[in-house]
C-alpha cells in the first residue's frame, strides 16, 4: 500500500466537517487538501507530520496544513476533536487587511503547535473549537451560519494573536524534497502494515529491516528519526495497545490475552504491562472490564425500567 489521498466527506457548498476520534488504532500516512485541526481532549496523542514525530498532551492543539502527509500512532485512552475545512469556506475573503498575506500564507506561516502560543490565544482557540464541534453535533437551526462565524473568529485569532514561525516562510518544497518526504512516509506505512500482519508472531528488528531491504543500522536510524521511538519500543507499545483493547472488551484468561497480543509468554506480558501502566494486566482487567460491564448493565436496567414506566403510564 502507499500513502493515500483522503477525501473528507464535506459538502462542496460548505467544505467543513468535525468529528471525534479515539486513539486505539493506527491511522496510516495520508494527506488531503483540507486544513486539519487536532484538539486533544483526553490522554496523549502520538502523530507524525512530514517526517516529524509529535507527542501531544491533553489540552493541546495542532494545525496540519493541506497537503501535509500525516499519520497517527495508536494512543490508547486518548481522544481528540478533529476539524477539517477547505479554504473555500472563507471565499468571501481574498486577502486579510493590509498584511498582504493570502489565506494560504496565513495558515502556512502560523506557529502550528499550541505550546508555542500565548496562553490567552490557546484558550480562545479551544473555546472556539468546542463551540464549533458542539454546533456541528447538535445541528440546531442556523448551525451552519454559527459555525462559519466561529471559523472567521478563529481566523482573526490566528491573524492577531498566534505567532508566525518565520522558519516556515520559505519557497515551496522542491520536487526532490517532496519525493523524499513521501518516500519516507511510504516506508513507515509499510513497516506499520507489516507489524499489523505479524504482531502475533515473533518479530525481530533484523527481520523487518530485511523485509524493507535495509541494513539493521539504517533501519534503526530511519525508524527512530521519524517516530521518536525505537522499533522495539514501538512493537512492545503496539502489542500492549492490543492487549489493553482485549482486556477492555473480552473476559479471557491472561495466557490467551498474552498470546493474542503477540507476547511470547505470560511472564513477559505481565512484565511489560506492569512496567507501562503501573498495575498488573489482571488488575487492569478486573477494574476496567468489570466497571464497564456494571455500567452497561445499569444502563440496560435503567432502559428496561423506563420502558416499563412508559407502558404502565400508557405512553
Amino acid at each position: 500500500m502507499s500513502i493515500y489521498l483522503e477525501l473528507p466527506d464535506v459538502d462542496k457548498h460548505f467544505p467543513f466537517r468535525s468529528l471525534i476520534c479515539g486513539g486505539d488504532e493506527l491511522c496510516y500516512p495520508h494527506w488531503h487538501k483540507e486544513i486539519e485541526i487536532i484538539y486533544v481532549t483526553k490522554g496523549r496523542l502520538n502523530l507524525g507530520i512530514n517526517d516529524t514525530p509529535i507527542r501531544m498532551e491533553q489540552g493541546e492543539v495542532q494545525f496540519i496544513n493541506g497537503g501535509d502527509v500525516h499519520y497517527f500512532l495508536a494512543s490508547p485512552e486518548s481522544e481528540r476533536v478533529v476539524i477539517q475545512f477547505d479554504l473555500n469556506l472563507f471565499q468571501e475573503v481574498a486577502a486579510l487587511g493590509s498584511s498582504g498575506y493570502s489565506l494560504r500564507d496565513l495558515f502556512t506561516e502560523m506557529e502550528h503547535s499550541s505550546p508555542s502560543w500565548p496562553g490567552a490565544a490557546t484558550a480562545k482557540v479551544i473555546s472556539l473549537i468546542e463551540s464549533i464541534y458542539e454546533e456541528d453535533t447538535q445541528r440546531r437551526e442556523g448551525y451552519a451560519y454559527l459555525i462559519k462565524a466561529r471559523m472567521f473568529e478563529l481566523l482573526t485569532v490566528i491573524l492577531r494573536e498566534i505567532p508566525k514561525n518565520r522558519t516556515q516562510r520559505q519557497p515551496k518544497f522542491s520536487e526532490d524534497t517532496l519525493t523524499q518526504s513521501r518516500e519516507t512516509m511510504e516506508r513507515l506505512e509499510r513497516i506499520f502494515a507489516y507489524v499489523e500482519l505479524h504482531y502475533q508472531k515473533s518479530i525481530s528488528l533484523n527481520e523487518v529491516a530485511r523485509y524493507m531491504g535495509f541494513s539493521p543500522y539504517y533501519f534503526t536510524k530511519l525508524f527512530k528519526r521519524n517516530t521518536g521511538m525505537t522499533f522495539v519500543a514501538f512493537l512492545n507499545e503496539y502489542r500492549l495497545n492490543k492487549a489493553k483493547w482485549i482486556l477492555l472488551n473480552e473476559d479471557l484468561p491472561m495466557s490467551a490475552v498474552a498470546e493474542a497480543a503477540g507476547f511470547g509468554s505470560v511472564k513477559t506480558f505481565h512484565h511489560f504491562f506492569k512496567e507501562a501502566t503501573g498495575i498488573s494486566p489482571l488488575k487492569y482487567h478486573k477494574t476496567i472490564f468489570r466497571n464497564n460491564t456494571a455500567r452497561m448493565q445499569e444502563e440496560s436496567a435503567g432502559a428496561d425500567l423506563y420502558d416499563r414506566d412508559i407502558k404502565t403510564s400508557g405512553g
